[in-house]
């Protein structure tokens, strides 16, 4: 007996300690928030100010407290929580902007939906189905009851509001003021039918908070219980808000992280709107915008020559970017497209040896550039009519902007050791130029800050020939492994969503060296992006091994090379032509798809030269086809500008 009395006493002690976990683990996930803001009402009573150490901290209070809590607001400067009594929708309450104060709202209380039988819905809905106003609860006429509010205070029974305080499976329900009907449902929506979703749910901003199988969601600003990179403040376009159910990534349909550590993640169950129709999508056929997802044209080869794979096939490679899977992304026959959200379009290959690859060859929309403008460049590239037809275009500059370009331009140009009268001249509107000598042609200053200055693309008259290139009879293949961090530290993982992406070279402080086909674009949002230092392995603890801090990195990024042309004779280190290197053997395996971005490097006495950076294209592991690689030594002095530009700007401004 007993025995027997212990194992209650246990069992309700499992119980107690159960729901206290559940409730500190869905504190923040029952509030709506709002930043800089606080909740005002000049008609309620005041509300309570506690101290706390947390957010967490804030949300169990207001749950636990002896008075009604339907919000509060955090003083994140003082760290303190103002309890309030009352929400959005209460008489006299209105909403003021107010920095370092985030508002947080049950949203029991202020939202119009619900999930399953809605037995937690503390909104203002009033009347049923049918447009029939409903009894107020603590009336018995015309209706007599037992669901008054003192006797059932957890289910907030106020005024006539609908309630579902008996648990029934038809949701929130009330008793009317017609004799003649007793009680009916409201009709409140699921929240999972408040808005419906189309394509792929990539623009779906509604209120759906629960997994498809009813695990709730995981707040999006929250790193417990699992971690992750989709934080509101990296992806502001992608409406995470709160624990909603988002697609952040491209993904086949909306998910969340969850609150169960055993499942990290769930698709969420969203109706599916009845047609496409209304989704906006840029579409271009002959270039691309943005990071290509409107791309429509009819590339289907990637850079390198090789053929993309149909996608409604899954030979050589198995995927899930199936036409049927997403139907809004063109996925016709095997045509470079971008279904999720990548740098650029992309396609699976043809080569089982080459999974995927971007299609570089396509050109930015921006980047075009037409018959009519384009002029022949000398070998220096100093053309007296030039027009104004960089990367990035050279906008018209206002006066003083004019002004300052001319000085920096003088500043370029004296540092050459050119004559200020000759680096002067034709220095005038916006046009490009070369008084620095760049041996990579005109340039000119932008007028976008994130791309101060680059070259003008102008079709040169002459190609220079190749620099020889000493041959040396060491090997690629064969080399020792490398048994410290050190030996190598120089040598990074740029990862991007935590996972490898490309390697890169630690050239110096702050500074890193990759292939610009690592990226999409010449201003990469290094936001996304983290380089790992000192790793012997790709798999190695990046908290052990030590982090790169992805605010204060500049990458360097060389120009992407045709790789059409090396020869599969060619042993050691040759010559292709005045940008690429050809490195490797008859049995030379070749580089690798996380190899892009690496360095090749040779032993020069007791230091070690990056020779090349390798680029993608050619396969891993292929007898008879060597790697290819950027020649670095062609754009060491444009390297020595970027360092020197950005140095100056740094001091100067």
């Amino acid at each position: 007996m007993k025995s027997a009395t212990m194992w209650i006493y246990q069992a309700l002690l499992c119980i107690l300690l159960s729901v206290d976990m559940d409730c500190k683990k869905q504190t923040l996930q029952r509030y709506q928030k709002t930043e800089n803001t606080r909740l005002l009402c000049t008609d309620c009573s005041e509300s309570p100010r506690v101290k706390a150490l947390s957010l967490d901290d804030c949300a169990r209070k207001c749950i636990k407290s002896k008075k009604s809590c339907r919000a509060f607001y955090f003083d994140q400067f003082n760290r303190k929580c103002h309890l309030l009594p009352f929400d959005r929708f209460s008489e006299g309450a209105q909403k003021e902007r107010k920095p370092n104060y985030d508002l947080y709202e049950k949203k029991d209380y202020v939202k119009e939906c619900i999930i399953g039988a809605g037995v937690n819905y503390k909104g203002r809905r009033s009347f049923t189905k049918t447009g029939i106003t409903c009894q107020a609860w603590n009336m018995s006429v015309p209706h007599e009851h037992n669901f008054k509010p003192a006797r059932h205070k957890r289910f907030d029974l106020r005024q006539n509001f609908c309630r579902n305080p008996d648990n029934d499976p038809s949701g929130p329900w009330c008793f009317t003021e017609l004799t003649e009907t007793r009680h009916q449902e409201c009709g409140l929506p699921q929240c999972s039918d408040v808005e419906c979703m189309r394509c792929n749910g990539e623009t779906y901003r509604g209120p759906m908070d629960h997994t498809e199988s009813g695990k709730a969601c995981q707040r999006w600003d929250s790193q417990k219980p699992h971690k992750h990179t989709y934080q509101p403040h990296r992806h502001v376009d992608k409406g995470l808000d709160d624990n909603y159910c988002r697609n952040p990534n491209n993904d086949v349909r909306p998910w969340c992280y969850t609150m169960e550590r055993n499942t990290p993640w769930e698709y969420c169950n969203i109706s599916v709107c009845d047609s496409d129709e209304d989704v906006a999508v840029d579409t271009t056929t002959s270039c691309f915008r943005g990071h290509g997802e409107g791309y429509r044209g009819t590339v289907n080869v990637t850079s390198a020559g090789v053929t993309c794979q149909r996608w409604d096939s899954l030979f050589p490679h198995n995927h899930s970017y199936t036409p049927h899977n997403y139907k809004c992304k063109d996925l016709r026959e095997n045509f470079c497209r971008n279904p999720d959200g990548s740098e650029i379009p992309w396609c699976f290959t043809t080569d089982p040896k080459i999974r995927k690859a971007f299609c570089t060859n396509i050109p930015r929309c921006e980047s075009e550039i037409s018959d009519s403008t384009a002029k022949m460049a000398q070998t220096d590239g100093h053309v007296p009519g030039a027009p104004s037809d960089p990367r990035k275009q050279c906008p018209p500059l206002s006066k003083n902007e004019q002004i300052k370009a001319n000085q920096l331009l003088q500043m370029a140009a004296s540092q050459r050791d050119i004559r200020s009268a000759a680096a002067s001249t034709s220095l005038e509107l916006n046009l490009c130029r070369n008084p620095d000598r760049d041996k990579h042609g005109p340039w000119c200053f932008t007028s976008n800050s994130s791309i101060p200055w680059d070259y003008c693309r102008l079709e040169r008259c002459g190609r220079p020939k190749p620099s020889c290139f000493i041959h040396k009879a060491t090997r690629i293949v064969g080399g020792m492994q490398v048994q410290r961090a050190e030996d190598g530290s120089w040598v990074v993982s740029i990862q991007k969503r935590n996972k490898h992406w490309c390697g890169g070279s630690l050239i110096r402080e702050e500074w890193v060296l990759t292939d610009q086909q690592c990226f999409s674009t010449c201003v990469p949002d290094l936001s996304e992006y983290t380089v790992q230092v000192g790793l012997l392995h790709l798999n190695g603890s990046a908290s052990a091994q030590g982090t790169g801090d992805e605010g204060s990195l500049k990458m360097v990024g060389l120009p992407i090379v045709s790789n059409k042309k090396c020869s599969q004779s060619h042993k050691g280190i040759l010559p292709m032509t005045e940008n690429k290197i050809c490195a490797g053997g008859k049995r030379d395996q070749g580089v690798c798809e996380r190899d892009y971005g690496g360095p090749l490097v040779c032993q020069e006495r007791e230091g070690k030269v990056i020779v090349g950076v390798s680029i993608n294209g050619r396969g891993c592991a292929v007898a008879r086809r060597p790697a290819v690689f950027v020649n670095v030594a062609f754009y060491s002095e444009w390297i020595r500008k970027v360092f020197k530009y950005y140095s100056d700007m740094e001091t100067s401004f």
